[in-house]
C-alpha cells in the first residue's frame, strides 16, 4: 500500500488563506484610509491652479518700506502673525488683514465670472492655519453670490508652510457654485 504525503498541499492551502486575508484587510484599509470626498464637490486642478497663481500676486501693501510690497501669500501669513487683526498695518495705513481681503476680492471677482448670468453663481473662500494637534485656527473667510441650486460644486486648496511661526500649515480653500 503507498502513503500520499497530504502535508505540502496542507501548507500551501494554508499560504493562499493568509495571503487572501492579508488582501482584503489591506484593502478595506486603503478605502478607508483615503475616505470619501463630500460627495457634491469635486476637486478641481483649475482651482488649485488659480490659487497657486494668486498667492505670487503682488498687492498693494509694503510692511517695512515702498519698494518692498508683499505678494498675497506673504500678507496672509502676516495676518496669520497679527493674530487680533488690527495690529500690523502696510506702510499707506491700511491694515494688513483688511488689504489681503480686499486683493484677493478683487482678483477672485476678476477671475471668476460670478452672478446670476455668469458661469459661476458663487464662491466661498476660507483660509486657516492648521496645527499638528487638528485646531484649525481661521485667517480669513468671505465668500461672493450664493450657493443655492448649484450644477455642481468644484473646489481647489493650496498650503503654505509656517514652520517658523510653530508647527503647521495654513490652508487656503476656494469652492465655486457652477450654474
Amino acid at each position: 500500500m503507498i502513503k500520499i504525503n497530504n502535508r505540502g498541499q496542507h501548507e500551501i492551502v494554508g499560504f493562499v488563506l493568509i495571503v487572501l486575508i492579508v488582501s482584503i484587510v489591506g484593502v478595506i484599509f486603503l478605502s478607508i484610509s483615503l475616505g470619501n470626498p463630500e460627495p457634491d464637490k469635486q476637486n478641481s486642478i483649475e482651482i488649485s491652479n488659480l490659487l497657486g497663481a494668486i498667492m505670487h500676486h503682488t498687492t498693494k501693501c509694503a510692511i517695512n518700506f515702498i519698494p518692498e510690497y508683499k505678494n498675497v501669500q506673504d500678507l496672509i501669513r502676516e495676518c496669520y502673525k497679527d493674530k487680533s487683526g488690527n495690529l500690523k498695518e502696510c506702510v499707506n495705513g491700511e491694515k494688513v488683514c483688511n488689504n489681503l481681503k480686499i486683493e484677493l476680492k478683487d482678483i477672485l471677482d476678476k477671475s471668476l465670472d460670478v452672478g446670476i448670468d455668469g458661469i459661476n453663481k458663487g464662491y466661498n473662500i476660507n483660509i486657516y492655519f492648521n496645527s499638528d494637534d487638528n485646531n484649525n485656527e481661521l485667517i480669513l473667510n468671505f465668500y461672493e453670490g450664493n450657493f443655492n441650486n448649484c450644477s455642481s460644486i468644484v473646489g481647489g486648496g493650496h498650503s503654505i508652510p509656517v514652520s517658523s511661526f510653530g508647527f503647521g500649515i495654513i490652508e487656503t480653500e476656494l469652492k465655486v457654485c457652477k450654474n
